[in-house]
């Protein structure tokens, strides 16, 4: 085909484009939000509290994987034991975090909502 055979170009465009081009777009503020004194001193408490309890799950973290560590090296009976030819203690190492992992992981979403569901709780009743 040469140049002047081609049939002309069309542009398909989505009927639906310029609605997600005003999604994308943040919203428009018209003013300030007021912002109480009760509001911060809310936010400021439930801050304190996440950062409380992300700290005490990292703590408890590290003393729970410190404990097993210690009986994995401090029991020399666990060195006997032997699973298809694989000692105890690597398995410990090599599967026995995932479990601490997701237990810590669980407790601390759970906490962080129930303070997230009393924070709400406060700013409702204002």
């Amino acid at each position: 085909m040469n140049e002047q055979n081609r049939p002309a170009r069309e542009r398909v465009t989505s009927v639906d484009g310029a609605g997600r081009a005003a999604a994308r777009r943040p919203p428009v503020r018209t003013g300030p939000t007021p912002v109480g004194e009760a509001d911060t001193m809310f936010t400021r408490s439930l801050m304190r509290a996440q950062a409380r309890l992300a700290f005490a799950t990292v703590l408890s973290f590290v003393v729970v994987v410190a404990c097993a560590i210690v009986v994995i090296t401090a029991v020399p009976a666990l060195d006997d034991v032997v699973f298809a030819g694989v000692p105890l203690p690597w398995l410990i190492q090599a599967y026995g975090f995932y479990p601490i992992i997701l237990v810590h992981a669980v407790a601390y979403a759970l906490l962080a909502r129930r303070a997230e569901r009393r924070f709400n709780a406060l700013v409702e009743h204002e």
